[in-house]
């Protein structure tokens, strides 16, 4: 486990809180981008990064009608930490209409840079509220092969880890894998997995140690994150927990296949015409 990280109580006025959580929202309704908000924090004002995503949450809950469905845990893995310059991992929380299924093809005006990745989400059977591994272990129903959707409201780079965090930690969706296996059944640190086009083109590659060394300590970083705040993981919610490999830009008008080593497959398709 790495050391986890607690926000310091955050000096941002509610008026800059709320008028940058509002540009964000705008910025995802109309699928474009705005300048970073990193300028208008406080350097390092994780809680108010927090704060920024949880408005932009509620408010598609209340305008769009979405239910909540999972978080994600992002920034896990040392390779892309190093490759984007933020060293500590984030979450996002993910809706309903962020969930889809194994052979998805999305539509590139929905996004505006999607970037792709895969790894190990886990889908609990129960509610989580100790963050002993062995509780989390025991609470999860099954685990599954899952691309996520990574976008930002922002242009060029990821920028600084406010900047990240407020925009939901990139996560614009998931696509959940074909297969489900018993949390237990398969070595998850030892996994290998690779993401290929249909045609055989390689994107990126990585083991499952490369997640805090073992997914599940995602899981555990991010159930203690969750009680800290008062929002424990309940039963029903998926998690992801953080890319196996690189994040690379998604190509599009092939299907992707990401593969992991006992767990099966996940394909999507980003369709250019559309």
């Amino acid at each position: 486990m790495t050391e986890q990280s607690t926000p310091r109580p955050s000096t941002t006025e509610q008026s800059l809180i709320e008028q940058i959580a509002d540009d964000l929202y705008q910025a995802r309704r109309a699928v474009t981008t705005i300048d970073f908000v990193s300028p208008r924090l406080p350097e390092h004002d994780l809680d108010a990064a927090y704060r920024i995503s949880e408005l932009v949450a509620t408010r598609r809950e209340a305008e769009l009608g979405v239910k909540r469905a999972g978080r994600k845990v992002g920034l896990t893995n040392p390779l892309v930490q190093k490759r984007v310059g933020v060293f500590e991992p984030d979450y996002g929380i993910l809706h309903d209409d962020m969930v889809h299924a194994s052979g998805v093809v999305r539509r590139a005006s929905q996004h505006n840079f999607l970037r792709i990745e895969a790894e190990v989400a886990f889908v609990l059977g129960k509610d989580i509220l100790d963050a002993d591994l062995d509780v989390i272990k025991d609470a999860v129903d099954y685990v599954t092969p899952a691309f996520e959707l990574v976008d930002f409201r922002y242009p060029g780079s990821v920028g600084q880890i406010v900047d990240t965090i407020a925009d939901n930690a990139g996560c614009d969706g998931i696509v959940l894998g074909e297969e489900r296996h018993p949390y237990g059944e398969v070595d998850l640190a030892g996994v290998e997995m690779v993401i290929t086009t249909a045609a055989g083109v390689e994107i990126t590659r990585g083991v499952g140690s490369n997640v805090l060394g073992d997914p599940i300590n995602a899981v555990q970083w991010l159930a203690e994150t969750a009680l800290r705040i008062g929002q424990p993981l309940r039963a029903g919610e998926v998690l992801l927990s953080g890319s196996i490999g690189y994040i690379e830009p998604w190509p599009a008008d092939v299907e992707c296949i990401a593969t992991i080593t006992g767990l099966g497959r996940v394909t999507a398709t980003l369709d250019s015409n559309s």
